[in-house]
């Protein structure tokens, strides 16, 4: 099975990602226990805050909802309260859903926005699994903006996925809100943490295409001031973003020297 083609939900999930690599077989319960302490290790000895997960809906639901609520309680058990999980959700957002938060199905949502609003963790019947029981924090590239954002500016092709939201980015918003579990695993607030980008070095670069740094600005602009949750932006962009935004440049530019990658005298941005 191709890599980012567009396929069933189930079938992706079940498959080799791009037919090569293999499953986890995290349904193995010596398997998850191994995995499990692994990841605790990790934590305690490299003081990591957060963890992306790469291809996270080819793991099983229930698995993963024990991989990450494991997590969370050993980065806990070290002062780290809020110890943030992203993943990578290919497919659309009703499937996604069941990965965020507790999960949600079709049939646990609220009836609107302001209900949406208004959901705590005590009613349970918005919510798939039990209180404490919980998948993702967020998913680390928001695919289904990404391909509203690839509409928007211009490209073709087969840009859409089955059960996903509108490409319209206000109706999208709306929808994601209702459909996804945002509250805070940790003080149960309403908390938005999905991650927005216009590119994330798994798709083609827009630099690449006429107007295409110019396009990118703008998807850039939508993905920060429009979407509620994280701004993704590439850091390497900063060289082509030199001239137009010199401040933003500067700033990713000591940031980037501060990662200790680059010394000094090797930074010309």
């Amino acid at each position: 099975m191709e890599a980012f083609g567009v396929h069933f939900d189930w079938q992706r999930q079940l498959s080799k990602f791009a037919s090569v690599q293999d499953r986890l077989r995290e349904w193995q319960p010596a398997v998850m226990d191994k995995i499990k302490k692994f990841s605790c290790m990790a934590i305690v000895a490299l003081d990591l805050d957060g963890i992306r997960i790469d291809k996270a809906t080819q793991v099983t639901v229930d698995a993963l909802a024990e991989w990450t609520t494991s997590t969370h309680q050993c980065a806990k058990l070290i002062g780290k309260d809020n110890f943030f999980i992203s993943g990578e959700v290919t497919g659309g957002d009703t499937f996604g859903s069941l990965y965020y938060g507790r999960g949600r199905t079709e049939s646990q949502r609220p009836l609107d926005l302001p209900k949406a609003a208004l959901v705590n963790e005590t009613q349970n019947e918005f919510f798939l699994r039990d209180k404490g029981h919980i998948g993702l924090d967020a998913v680390a590239f928001h695919y289904s903006i990404y391909r509203a954002l690839s509409r928007f500016l211009g490209m073709d092709g087969n840009l859409q996925v089955a059960f996903d939201v509108d490409v319209n980015f206000v109706t999208a918003w709306n929808q994601i809100f209702v459909n996804n579990d945002f509250l805070n695993y940790g003080t149960g607030e309403v908390d938005p943490r999905h991650m927005y980008g216009v590119t994330n070095f798994d798709v083609f670069r827009w630099p690449a295409l006429v107007n295409g740094t110019e396009k990118l600005m703008l998807g850039t602009f939508i993905t920060s001031l429009v979407m509620p949750g994280i701004p993704l932006v590439c850091i390497t962009y900063s060289l082509i973003w030199r001239g137009r935004f010199p401040n933003v440049s500067l700033r990713i530019g000591i940031l980037w020297r501060g990662t200790g990658i680059l010394s000094p005298g090797q930074w010309r941005g």
